[in-house]
């Protein structure tokens, strides 16, 4: 027994009986639902401190100047597209993992070999395309920044851009773990923030723009070192197969366009919202980035556990009518679950908005606004929980993810005729786009529901 299973063992014995008899009686699939969330819900907790911490640190020596203006635009530059990357390889090449591991394990250790291969190549190629390319836009000016800050960007671009070849790598690595239902790479992740924290807080003061550039490198570097020692631990092959030959099937390759499409979509309608918001009186746009930021902590870290927990498990379930009750099940608990943190962010926004923002230039008056926004964000909690569970099942079920793509255009298309209605015939302001975020999730559960019952139909024919 691992030290993992042995601290689970004695947290289940610490329950009261009648739970414990309700998780013993639980169909093995919940089980390892619940397992795979508990665990996340304590690493991305972790990791989350020590993001805190390292914002705290940041904040503390930097304050909101020119440099780490630079800094931060760069890494989130660079960032976005190495997240939209593991969020496409988690969606399309997890339940290939899964269900290679179980009808062929010996063909799958191969073909995780070529795989590697493909991504150490894709990650180099994009980091070094980062790394001469960027610099000579930034210096054009095409990308915004000027002055002080541009010169802090161009200082960091060239090293920082190693950040992509590391996150690719990372993202693949982690893949392996998650097919295994093993969830330390959600630990992991942390592994940039800390070394940010560590080295902002042992670098001498007049280090500029170093411990900000150093950190985030050894970091990614360490992350990337943890990540391949885990997965050669747990069994996955690490070492690339030359030449690389043709691991990816035509559906993975159309899936993952569709993905991106998808992406693609949701990107433009946040850039509405943007366009939207900057039209409208002063504070609509701050408060409404307070109120967001608050939420979006919330679903982000609700989708990461729903999604990490329920993936791998859906994946692994051979019975396809079992897999949909599964589904369902889980669907009905995360609703009300939902619900219930819906009810109780509802009840508790006052006083989080005020203990995180109000102070300074943040009055009173500019508390109560947020609130009410977040109040107005919040009531998209459940659907969004279910939705993210029945994108679950679409990605477990082997199926092509053209589901998840008419879903984000409904989404996309509720919210931004949403807003516009709300704007030119009731005159509000923010708060419309809050309602549009609660009628995106409305329009992307309604779409996915029907693309499910689709092929579902189309299931049943073909038995």
């Amino acid at each position: 027994m691992t030290l993992l299973q042995r601290i689970e063992a004695r947290l289940v014995e610490r329950l009261p009986v009648r739970i414990q008899a309700r998780l013993l009686a639980a169909h093995v699939a919940s089980k390892a639902i619940v397992r795979s969330a508990f665990w996340l819900i304590l690493f991305v907790l972790a990791a989350k401190l020590i993001a805190a911490g390292k914002e705290m640190a940041v904040a503390y020596r930097y304050g909101t100047s020119a440099m780490v203006e630079g800094y931060l635009f760069v890494f989130n530059l660079l960032s976005s597209p190495v997240s939209l990357l593991f969020s496409v390889m988690s969606a399309v090449l997890i339940p290939h993992l899964v269900t290679q591991q179980r009808e062929d394990p010996d063909r799958v250790l191969r073909w995780q070999r070529q795989v590697t291969a493909w991504v150490w190549l894709v990650a180099i190629v994009l980091g070094s395309a980062a790394a001469l390319g960027l610099p000579r836009l930034l210096e054009a000016g095409w990308l915004g920044l000027d002055g002080a800050a541009r010169s802090a960007a161009l200082s960091v671009l060239p090293w920082l851009a190693g950040i992509v070849t590391c996150g690719i790598i990372a993202g693949w690595h982690a893949c392996q773990l998650m097919s295994r239902q093993q969830h330390g790479n959600t630990f992991l992740e942390a592994m940039p923030a800390l070394g940010v924290l560590i080295a902002v807080l042992a670098w001498p003061t007049t280090g500029g723009s170093a411990p900000l550039l150093w950190g985030t490198l050894l970091g990614f570097v360490l992350q990337v070192l943890l990540l391949i020692g885990v997965a050669k631990v747990a069994g996955a092959p690490i070492d690339p197969s030359w030449p690389p030959g043709r691991p990816f099937q035509r559906t993975m390759m159309s899936n993952a366009s569709w993905l991106v499409a998808g992406q693609f979509i949701m990107g433009v309608a946040g850039v509405v919202d943007q366009v939207l918001l900057a039209h409208m009186s002063t504070g609509n746009l701050a408060t409404y980035g307070y109120a967001n930021r608050v939420m979006a902590l919330v679903l982000t870290l609700s989708a990461t556990v729903v999604g990490r927990a329920v993936l791998p498990v859906l994946a692994n379930e051979t019975d396809a009518a079992l897999r949909l009750r599964l589904t369902r099940l889980w669907a009905r608990r995360l609703f009300w679950l939902g619900a219930a943190g819906a009810a109780v962010l509802i009840a508790m926004a006052e006083p989080v908005v005020a203990a995180l923002f109000e102070r300074g230039s943040f009055t009173a008056a500019d508390t109560e606004k947020t609130t009410y926004l977040l109040r107005l964000m919040a009531l998209q909690w459940p659907l969004y929980l279910v939705g993210t569970i029945w994108a679950q099942w679409l990605l477990a079920s082997a199926h092509v993810l053209t589901g998840l793509w008419w879903a984000a255009l409904a989404g996309t298309a509720s919210k931004i005729v949403t807003s516009f209605l709300l704007i030119g015939c009731l005159g509000w302001d923010a708060e419309a786009i809050c309602v549009g975020l609660v009628a995106a999730t409305l329009g992307y559960w309604i779409a996915l529901r029907a693309s499910m019952r689709a092929l579902h139909r189309e299931h049943k024919h073909e038995r």
